[in-house]
């Protein structure tokens, strides 16, 4: 039996939450996969670091592609066709064209269709596209019961072609950091202080960046009145779609003294930034899964987050769920955690607690099982 997974994604230096899943994924298999069963990783360039290191029964396919786009659709579909496996991993989104029967897919979420403000008309309608062909073509897995609802309910599909599948989050990393040193070390590596509140997210209007700004300026005003100043807001991530009306409101902020943009930083240095903040604040429109909210609670962080899409079945009750459409109701959360230490150890402990129902290799095992059962 030959089993080929589509490791591109897996491959980026600069991950983010698919990205992770696909690494994570294929770092489990490595583990539970028998010997007599054959494994190839395709791949646009070589593997690096840990994604690297492969049984003896897995093989790296470098799969080269000098253009930037279509590698899936062309590269990889002809690399299926030449030698075609007898099942198909794809963790990431997009089927090559090219498919063996036996295929699984991960859709992740339907953003360029439920949430089209946070996507250009080439994305929202290329979405459309995929999301049919790979109905058509292979059995979906899906990281949450919200997004296998909105494929059943958008596509009317078999419901025995959708299958359940919860993501996880990095356990080695994400836990807290007590190391006082440690912590000073890395807020002064980027220029932040004490007390802050911390978001972790793509800059955009799907994550509701700006939701955030003017939830933050109703908090300080509040704030303010009790003579409390120092607060800062830690916005971490790279800027993504609607980036520009997320800066206007920075700029025009009252507080924008106050609004820290770090930007990309090291993953290792994450955790660390978690376990000094006041709070986590993570208030997306729209979500198939939302791995930063585990990845926050694994730290010990109080977690807001929104009462929408998958985030309250992520979070379930280890967290303030508020409507992300009110900045008020943000700002109310915020205040609610500084306002009480009991309120803020018991959304700690909850968020501990939760996150022990979750693991990359359950997710693997269960993805396992499914590729067996083809």
């Amino acid at each position: 039996m030959v089993i080929g997974i589509d490791a591109s994604r897996a491959n980026n230096n600069e991950k983010t939450g698919v990205e992770w899943y696909a690494y994570f994924v294929i770092q489990e298999l490595k583990k539970i996969v028998p010997t007599n069963i054959q494994v190839r990783l395709y791949t646009r360039e070589p593997l690096k670091g840990d994604l690297a290191r492969l049984p003896p029964n897995w093989q790296e396919k470098v799969l080269s592609w000098p253009p930037r786009r279509l590698w899936t659709q062309l590269r990889l579909s002809y690399e299926v066709w030449r030698q075609p496996p007898d099942v198909l991993f794809v963790p990431a989104h997009v089927l090559p064209l090219v498919v063996p029967k036996k295929t699984f897919l991960t859709i992740h979420d339907l953003g360029g269709l439920r949430f089209p403000a946070g996507y250009t008309l080439f994305e929202k309608v290329y979405a459309r596209f995929y999301i049919r062909f790979a109905l058509a073509r292979a059995q979906i897995i899906t990281p949450s019961e919200f997004t296998r609802e909105e494929i059943l309910y958008l596509f009317r599909t078999s419901s025995e072609r959708v299958k359940v599948i919860y993501n996880s989050y990095d356990d080695n990393l994400f836990k807290p950091v007590t190391d006082q040193e440690k912590i000073q070390t890395v807020l002064k590596k980027y220029n932040i202080h004490r007390p802050f509140f911390l978001s972790i997210s793509r800059l955009e209007e799907k994550k509701n960046t700006r939701g955030i700004v003017e939830a933050f300026e109703i908090f300080k005003e509040q704030r303010t009145k009790n003579k409390e100043q120092e607060t800062k807001l830690v916005l971490l991530g790279k800027p993504g779609h609607g980036f520009a009306k997320v800066e206007k409101a920075i700029e025009s902020s009252k507080y924008k003294n106050d609004i820290i943009l770090p930007g990309w930083v090291e993953t290792a240095d994450v955790p660390v930034l978690m376990s000094a903040a006041i709070a986590f604040i993570f208030p997306s429109f729209y979500e198939g899964f939302g791995i930063p909210i585990l990845e926050a609670q694994a730290c010990g962080l109080p977690v807001i987050t929104s009462n929408l899409a998958s985030c309250p079945e992520v979070a379930h009750t280890a967290a303030i769920l508020v409507n992300p459409y009110r900045p008020a109701e943000i700002a109310q959360a915020m205040n609610e955690i500084v306002s009480s230490e009991k309120l803020a150890s018991q959304l700690k402990e909850a968020g501990l607690n939760r996150v022990k129902e979750f693991g990359w290799n359950k997710a693997a095992e269960a993805i396992w099982q499914a590729l067996l059962s083809a």
